[in-house]
């Protein structure tokens, strides 16, 4: 017998078509049926016609999904409250959005109200996850997502593919490559470290920043692009915006080539990017109020800053730099530790053991 598995999430999310494949790979009992709304182009019956696709599709499961909780999904919340339903969070679910507004939150408070399990990404965010919507009642599980790209894809970039991937960006092998951030998002705070990059570059000469803005918000990706152009070029700072989409390969040849990865956003569960960043070998800079105390406790080495003030960041960075052989030795213990965390055959039996836990329980 197979059961039926209705799923809600991001569409665009590689996590997400990751998770499905894994699924669909490790278990014979599931079949993920992903929802997709209406494709109307008129919002109004967009959102009708979403509703009654919605109400006929629930029937026919055992269990419906939610793969971070957008408000948005309280448009289903009378057809959730006579089935068995998980809600999973991601990050910003629950850092970010129940902050947005008040109607948010509460639109989020109603389908909990419905859930039957509650996991999270992280740990760290189950007394965070309490603290903001209480539940205490409601079973909570930490179930991890493996990294969106195969380790086995970082392992196969050798020298060969990195000094192509420098080749094609005009990058010399004396600058050291310094990645701001991984996404177009105003919550990375590119603004700040792209002005330490310029106080750094009055020490320090031979550095070359990426910025990857592939994915996010395009508003901010302009004005980032704008920023750049008048204060990098003004302070002849070499640097690469990132704008298209990157395959697997692409993304796999930027974690081997960076030096540094900078990772100082507002929130996060456990970022991905910096994950395969530490992976890969990077000596990454995250800021110390990033809930990522247990890969300190796994053993992890990454540096961090406390504040976004002037003159922390790029004395960090000017301290690795200068001691950038002695740091780097430092990197060889994640690469066992991010894959203990956070590979999918290390993950994957946690998420079929919830839903077992519903379905067969």
């Amino acid at each position: 017998m197979k059961y039926k598995v209705l799923y809600l999430t991001s569409n665009e999310s590689i996590y997400s078509k990751k998770y499905e494949d894994q699924i669909n790979i490790n278990s014979s009992k599931l079949e993920l049926i992903r929802f997709s709304g209406s494709g109307l182009k008129n919002k109004y019956f967009n959102k009708i016609d979403t509703i009654f696709k919605f109400k006929k599709m629930i029937k026919d499961v055992d269990l419906v999904h939610i793969n971070l909780l957008s408000p948005s999904y309280f448009l289903f919340n009378h057809f959730l409250k006579n089935t068995k339903l998980i809600v999973t969070f991601w990050g910003s679910d629950l850092y970010r959005t129940p902050n947005n507004s008040k109607i948010s939150k509460f639109l989020q408070k109603q389908i909990i109200k419905n859930a039957t399990i509650i996991t999270v990404v992280n740990k760290k965010m189950i007394p965070v996850f309490h603290e903001t919507f209480g539940f205490e009642e409601i079973p909570i599980y930490e179930t991890r997502f493996g990294l969106p790209i195969d380790f086995d894809q970082i392992d196969e970039i050798g020298q060969k593919e990195i000094n192509e991937f420098k080749k094609e960006y005009n990058i010399s092998n004396e600058q050291i490559i310094i990645t701001l951030g991984y996404s177009a998002d105003p919550k990375k705070n590119h603004e700040y470290m792209i002005e330490e990059i310029i106080r750094l570059s009055k020490r320090i000469k031979n550095i070359f920043i990426i910025i990857p803005l592939t994915y996010g918000s395009k508003v901010h990706r302009e004005k980032i692009k704008t920023l750049c152009n008048n204060r990098f070029k003004e302070n002849e700072i070499n640097y690469k915006i990132l704008e298209e989409f990157m395959s697997d390969n692409d993304v796999a040849k930027l974690r081997k080539a960076t030096d540094i990865m900078i990772n100082i956003q507002d929130t996060d569960a456990m970022s991905a990017s910096m994950q395969e960043s530490l992976y890969a070998g990077n000596i990454v800079i995250n800021g110390s109020w990033l809930p990522y105390d247990e890969l300190r406790e796994a053993g992890a080495y990454y540096e961090t800053i406390d504040e976004l003030k002037e003159g922390i960041l790029s004395n960090k960075i000017e301290y690795i730099i200068r001691n950038f052989d002695k740091l780097k030795e430092k990197t060889k213990v994640n690469k066992k530790i991010i894959y203990e965390r956070s590979s999918w055959d290390n993950n994957i039996g946690s998420w079929i053991e919830v839903y077992n836990k519903l379905l067969e329980g």
